[in-house]
């Protein structure tokens, strides 16, 4: 079947995985005629130890990669980009329920601690893809899979780890199993500190999950609760490399910013089994997430030193922007299948409430500017497809209307009240597409996709705060327009039993994108702006080879060719130039023996080709291509205990993977500036099964 993990079955209705029900509508298998990744939970146990999940699909996604602001993967705040393009525009579910903040359209994985430690799977798409609920499936989507219940026995698991930069983690599971009544639950509990590699970014971390339900013969209700609560020192800003070189783990901004933030996400899923043919998912969720996030500067300039250290005086002038999300909604899927036709079907709608404020400390009862928003989504998919032989065709449209109103703080900004500010926006995105086996071992595919998204409120404020100078602008519509993308993929598939090679070729035509320029607006977050046309291409491959049981040889590459037709800034006209961020060439290898059935020792390598810093295409603004290697040592004890050995950075290469121009020091010079990533650094993880 194209569209889903589900295997129906005309003898048997318990052959229906209930528990995937409600991914089927995000999901792809893997005769979908679109460039994808899967990691099993074999495959993600292997490597997590307690990292935000998008660190861990570095090795085994093409096209995709990361950087963190505190030089570590394990806490703070991290960010993807997958085919150049930012994470605000990649789409994340969880159980087909969305993940990203619905105004800003970004993810903050430092909220969800641990969570990786609960996943079944998780599938990358690339392109436009698949994906049918939340914000537009536009450089991709990544959505996540908790642990099925209903096949597992009852078990108890705590894990342990340390390392470097006074990194500790602690992790436990407990599943009670399914009892004759078909009830069964599963808990969880983490913690997780860090100093960080860079100076003021260390995180202090706690994390609850809750799965479980009644799992019957041709129904199931199942309950998802996820809670965390982080604290992290902030490093939103990148260093010019002159103060790096004498101090690597410099950061310009003090102990006094921090952030406090906590996130939850409550799912209900019922799925049931209607007939031979139709199944059907119904889910409910609620998610909010609550902090501060605090901004310290002193009352007089700061004094910079000769170690390119910073002195300040002890009397701070502390502002803090504090915020809170609600985002309640419902998601109704219907799946039906009969021979060679799959059809399926759902409507998702929500509601997603802000408030915005900002306050000088401790006057924390007295905001000075307070503004509201929430924005409404009803959205309906169908998709199909119809199998003739070898051939199996695809077509899918999802219809998304999205309405976003704003209601001002008049008083900060000093005129009367003129009423709420609203946006509406429709989009329709069709998506074909073609599956074609040659053999068992070859098939050939082919797909066309095309994805509209909105601008985000910060995007039509030009900052995070509705003002005097903004003001107008915003209520004229703002400054930017829709963006689209027209996505053409084809590809080839060969699997055999030592063998397997995916390999796609993509050509991404975009309309009016919101595309980051270099400049910064505040806070680590880059200006963007519309540009009217614009392009990626490339070819993406990734592979596995088994020459013997014991040795495994595994990687992907990406190549990646991109071009801004004309833009100006500041006045001036520039054709023909590079996107931002947006590496040409990224390589990843690993190797894999098993010296003995109980202990096995891996080596990668990454290649990040070179990327610009901003849209001029300045060769002094460029963040240096690197090279990267990591080793993995593991060794199963007993079939109850598990030890892991982690050597990051084995050759303790300096490599950066992010940058834009600079200049922390205020010296009137932009310098090329950058999130260092640590040095050599170890890892220790110890998995017990009680």
């Amino acid at each position: 079947m194209l569209l889903t993990h589900l295997s129906f079955s005309q003898d048997s209705l318990k052959t229906i995985n209930l528990e995937e029900v409600a991914i089927s509508a995000v999901r792809a298998s893997k005769k979908a005629p679109v460039p994808n990744t899967n990691l099993s939970k074999k495959e993600i146990d292997r490597d997590y130890v307690g990292q935000h999940p998008i660190f861990l699909l570095e090795k085994s996604t093409p096209g995709l990669y990361t950087y963190s602001e505190s030089g570590t993967a394990f806490a703070n705040y991290g960010q993807l980009r997958l085919r150049g393009i930012n994470q605000e525009r990649i789409n994340f579910t969880l159980n087909g329920v969305p993940l990203n903040d619905m105004i800003d359209q970004g993810v903050f994985f430092s909220n969800f601690t641990d969570i990786t430690s609960n996943f079944e799977s998780i599938q990358v798409q690339r392109g436009v893809g698949t994906s049918s609920n939340g914000v537009s499936s536009y450089g991709g989507s990544i959505n996540f899979e908790t642990l099925n219940l209903r096949s597992r026995e009852s078990f108890t698991a705590a894990q342990l780890g340390a390392g470097s930069f006074d990194t500790y983690r602690g992790s436990f599971q407990h599943f009670t199993g399914i009892n004759e009544k078909g009830w069964g639950f599963m808990t969880g509990f983490s913690k997780l500190t860090s100093a960080g590699y860079r100076d003021n970014t260390d995180s202090d971390a706690t994390s609850f999950f809750l799965s479980g339900g009644r799992y019957g013969d041709n129904d199931i209700f199942k309950l998802t609760f996820f809670t965390s609560r982080a604290e992290n020192g902030l490093g939103y800003s990148t260093i010019e490399e002159s103060i790096l070189d004498e101090d690597p783990t410099f950061n310009n901004l003090s102990e006094n910013d921090v952030d406090d933030f906590s996130q939850f996400l409550l799912q209900m899923q019922y799925n049931r089994i209607l007939s031979d043919d139709w199944t059907l998912g119904l889910t409910g969720y609620y998610g909010g997430s609550e902090g501060d996030f605090t901004f310290g500067t002193p009352d007089v300039d700061s004094v910079f030193v000769e170690n390119f250290g910073a002195s300040f005086r002890t009397t701070f002038f502390v502002q803090n922007f504090p915020l809170q999300n609600d985002h309640i909604g419902g998601i109704l899927n219907a799946d039906y299948s009969k021979g060679d036709f799959f059809f399926n079907t759902g409507l998702h709608a929500y509601t997603f409430l802000r408030e915005n404020e900002e306050q000088t400390l401790p006057d924390k009862a007295n905001p000075y500017y307070r503004e509201e928003s929430q924005k409404d989504e009803v959205s309906w998919f169908a998709k199909a497809s119809y199998q003739f032989g070898a051939l199996t065709a695809y077509a899918d449209v999802q219809i998304r209307r999205a309405e976003l109103s704003i209601s001002p703080d008049y008083n900060w900004i000093g005129i009367p009240s003129e009423g709420d500010i609203s946006y509406n926006w429709t989009f329709v995105n069709p998506k074909v597409g073609v599956n074609f086996e040659v053999n068992n071992a070859i098939s050939l595919y082919s797909s066309f996709g095309r994805s509209g998204r909105e601008p985000t409120k910060v995007d039509l404020f030009g900052g995070f705060q509705l003002n005097i100078d903004n003001y107008q602008l915003v209520r004229a519509g703002g400054s930017f327009e829709e963006e689209y993308v027209n996505d053409f993929e084809i590809g080839v598939r060969f699997t055999n039993p030592k063998l397997t090679l995916d390999g796609n070729f993509y050509f991404m035509d975009f309309e009016n994108e919101i595309a980051p320029i270099g400049d910064f607006i505040a806070f680590g977050l880059q200006e963007r702006r519309n540009i009217a046309n614009s392009s990626r291409s490339g070819f993406e491959m990734v592979w596995t080879y088994l020459p013997t049981s014991k040795l495994t040889f595994s990687g992907n590459l990406a190549y990646l060719d991109t071009n801004i037709e004309s833009l100006t800034l500041s006045g001036a006209e520039f054709t023909d130039r590079e996107h931002i961020l947006s590496p040409d060439l990224i390589v990843n290898g690993q190797v894999t023996y098993q010296f003995l059935e109980t202990l096995s020792v891996g080596l990668s390598g990454r290649y990040l080709g070179e990327q610009y810093m901003e849209l001029t295409n300045d060769p002094t603004f460029t963040v240096p291509s690197s090279f990267v290697s990591d080793l993995q040592v593991e060794a199963q004890i007993s079939p109850s205990l598990k030890i892991s050995a982690f050597v990051n950075n084995l050759f303790d290469n300096e490599y950066f993977t992010f940058g834009a121009p600079s200049d922390v020091d205020f010296s009137g010079i932009l310098e090329p500036g950058f999130f260092v990533q640590p040095e050599r650094n170890y890892y220790l993880s110890i998995t017990l099964n009680l």
